[in-house]
């Protein structure tokens, strides 16, 4: 499986969607630069739905995590990059954090700059360490 082309996908498709596209079947073989395969496709599907069913809780994460930017401030590829790799951190726990963190980095990096890309890492890098300590009182009960 291609998981870091479906990544590029699904960021590609919630960037298109967070412009007001469907960002549908149609457009999803028109942006990528691959054939998916059944699992490839599974995980794009995956990663659009979790992010559009928990854009609220995403957006606070995120949120949470800037100094000095608000989300509105955030250019808007950068935004679905970390919307995506927020789903992921948060929600999905089958990537290893680190692999997350800078596929995340070389998106930003690929779709906007080296400026964005060290704020992809630094907001993500945030925001794992708060989750992490959001962790440890639940496991010392």
């Amino acid at each position: 499986m291609a998981r870091k082309s479906a990544r590029t996908a699904a960021v590609q498709m919630v960037f298109e969607n967070m412009l007001g596209g469907d960002g549908g079947e149609e457009t999803l073989r028109g942006l990528i630069e691959f054939t998916p395969e059944e699992d490839d496709q599974k995980y794009i599907d995956e990663l659009l739905s979790g992010v559009e069913q928990n854009a609220e809780a995403l957006d606070a994460s995120i949120e949470k995590c800037l100094k000095g930017w608000t989300l509105d401030r955030i250019a808007r590829v950068d935004l679905a990059v970390l919307r995506v790799a927020a789903y992921e951190l948060c929600y999905e726990r089958e990537t290893p954090d680190a692999v997350i963190i800078n596929e995340a980095v070389a998106l930003a990096q690929k779709f906007d700059s080296p400026t964005a890309a060290k704020f992809v890492n630094g907001v993500l890098s945030t925001l794992l360490s708060q989750r992490e300590e959001m962790k440890a009182p639940e496991e010392n009960a």
